[in-house]
């Protein structure tokens, strides 16, 4: 009985901080260092919030991935992602508000400005899990951010 309520108590209190998920970005993206790292949850619900910033040969390699199109260079973003402007239902979206927030609406946002990366051109950007978190990637700055709220 102590570890049924031992474990409640952990799950009521949510997880101490948020860790970089590897698996969610491409092998072209290096950590050099670790921004802004907030991790919580409820019983069903977490939250995490972190924001990197990349080595310079990361940065460089993913905006390395060019391609000519009507005579303009334009960035290719890596397998399964998408490039900025996203559109207004995903930029919008409580959830990543909530998750752009720091989690706890603490006052303590995320370093960066990669929401509003997402509403303009150079970044890249992919849906996880349905809609519950984003993986954002902003080469020019040398960011990269992961947000998930569900």
């Amino acid at each position: 009985m102590r570890t049924c309520a031992s474990l409640l108590a952990l799950a009521l209190a949510g997880c101490g901080g948020a860790t970089w998920p590897d698996d969610q970005f491409p092998p072209e993206t290096e950590v050099a260092e670790v921004l802004f790292a907030k991790g919580g949850g409820g019983f069903r619900d977490t939250c995490e919030a972190i924001v990197v910033e990349l080595t310079d040969s990361s940065a460089a390699r993913l905006m390395g991935m060019v391609q000519r199109r009507d005579d303009k260079p334009v960035v290719l973003p890596p397998k399964g992602w998408l490039s900025s402007p996203a559109p207004d239902e995903i930029s919008s979206a409580n959830y990543f508000k909530a998750a752009f927030g720091g989690c706890n609406n603490e006052g303590k946002r995320p370093v960066g400005d990669l929401d509003g990366a997402l509403d303009r051109p150079g970044a890249f950007y992919k849906i996880i899990n349905h809609g519950e978190g984003i993986a954002i990637i902003v080469p020019r700055a040398k960011l990269a951010g992961f947000f998930y709220f569900g």
